[in-house]
């Protein structure tokens, strides 16, 4: 569950620095088809990290009776898992702008 909620986070740390050391590449080809692969992998792999916080959200584990700090927690971290991921896919959706309007070679 922690992962899911990490996992937005990273996954558009990783699209922001692939996208910023790939760009002299799109230059050099004059095409922005690399950017737009990064840009569709990272939006597919936030998806996945919103889906599985938002499955985590109402499962609870049934057999903590009296319940554990973890199980507590754990609809709070979902909730948050699925509210990072929304924020990031329109994050990753907004950094794609540019590069949009701008070209391969800005």
């Amino acid at each position: 569950m922690r992962a899911a909620a990490l996992a937005s986070p990273l996954v558009w740390f990783a699209n922001h620095t692939a996208q910023f050391a790939l760009a002299p590449l799109a230059c050099r080809w004059h095409s922005n088809l690399i950017l737009w692969i990064i840009a569709a992998i990272a939006l597919a792999l936030d998806a996945v990290s919103g889906f599985v916080a938002w499955s985590a959200w109402g499962t609870r584990d049934a057999e903590a009776e009296p319940p554990s700090a973890a199980v507590v927690m754990q609809p709070w971290l979902a909730a948050s898992g699925v509210i990072l991921a929304v924020s990031f896919f329109l994050v990753i959706i907004a950094q794609m702008i540019p590069t949009f309007i701008l070209g391969w070679c800005a």
